[in-house]
């Protein structure tokens, strides 16, 4: 049953979505929980608290025995770390960050105070652009981990509804590199867990196609889609350019990973739609929006192709 939205939204950068965080369904709800209590205007973290009775009513968990686990909760959460990939001047980056600063419990208080590491601020603070955003109260009664970062990397795209993504990149983020060995037990045990999952308790759902090199698979494109959305049986990108209206800069940027777009700026961007749609309009001037729409999105590939 999807709860109604609470108001609390959880913002992150996307780097910090895409980074490779191995923890627990509990440590990921705490943080996302602490996230959710940060003000768009803060300059620095605070220590912040959770309760821990909150904290089991709204992950909808009959466990009790959280009050019992604090310390070793705390114990945990302040020796973990988040690992995130990046491009900067077209080089990758790899930037390791310990999450918090600061845990710490008093018994009988009945909350967990935290306090994020300061080197974590740009991926927090003050967020402008390229950043994800959903309600806190959609991500805590999720009861897989798994299922918690494919909903995050899911929301980071829901602005152009498609995410794609190689399955070596997924098992990385889920932290997941020498588990599920086969794609067919990662598909039944963590793919298809998550879309039940996400389908039956968030303001999402996906569908998705595996792109295979010979019997390989070797990319995933998920397909988000609004609560309210019946499902398609089959969807295609070739059915979104075939509509008489399309989203060209959407649909381009769709079969782009998450990296090559956070590595390309407005900018660029805007320069190639622009040249694109010049070359459209000198191919088919008198033709139909819908086609010059269709030829601007093909000259785009071919332009971005020929930059690679």
């Amino acid at each position: 049953m999807v709860r109604q939205p609470s108001g609390e939204m959880v913002v992150k950068a996307n780097r910090m979505t895409q980074a490779k965080m191995p923890l627990s369904k509990v440590e990921h709800r705490i943080i996302g929980m602490l996230i959710s209590q940060l003000e768009k205007s803060d300059d620095d973290f605070t220590l912040q608290q959770v309760y821990i009775r909150d904290l089991i009513e709204r992950s909808e968990s009959v466990s009790q025995d959280l009050y019992g686990r604090a310390e070793e909760i705390c114990d945990s959460l302040i020796d973990k770390s988040i690992k995130v990939r990046s491009m900067e001047d077209g080089k990758r980056v790899y930037d390791a960050y310990n999450l918090m600063s600061r845990c710490r419990y008093k018994e009988g208080s009945g909350y967990i105070e935290a306090k994020f590491n300061e080197e974590m601020r740009p991926l927090l603070l003050q967020l402008k652009k390229r950043f994800t955003m959903y309600d806190v109260n959609h991500f805590l009664p999720l009861s897989s981990s798994y299922s918690m970062r494919i909903y995050e990397l899911l929301k980071m795209r829901e602005n152009i509804s498609i995410l794609r993504i190689t399955v070596e990149e997924l098992r990385a983020i889920l932290a997941i590199e020498d588990s599920y060995e086969y794609f067919s037990h990662l598909e039944h045990h963590v793919i298809k867990k998550a879309q039940e999952e996400i389908e039956e308790k968030t303001d999402i759902h996906f569908t998705y196609d595996v792109e295979r090199e010979g019997r390989t698979a070797k990319r995933i494109k998920f397909f988000i889609h609004q609560g309210g959305e019946e499902r398609p049986e089959k969807p295609k990108m070739e059915d979104r350019t075939e509509v008489p209206n399309i989203d060209v800069m959407d649909v381009f940027l769709s079969d782009l990973t998450q990296e090559q777009i956070d590595a390309l700026s407005q900018e660029r961007l805007d320069k190639l739609h622009e040249r694109a749609a010049q070359q459209a309009e000198q191919e088919v001037p008198n033709r139909s929006k819908s086609v010059k729409q269709s030829v601007t999105l093909q000259r785009m590939k071919t332009l971005w192709d020929n930059l690679q």
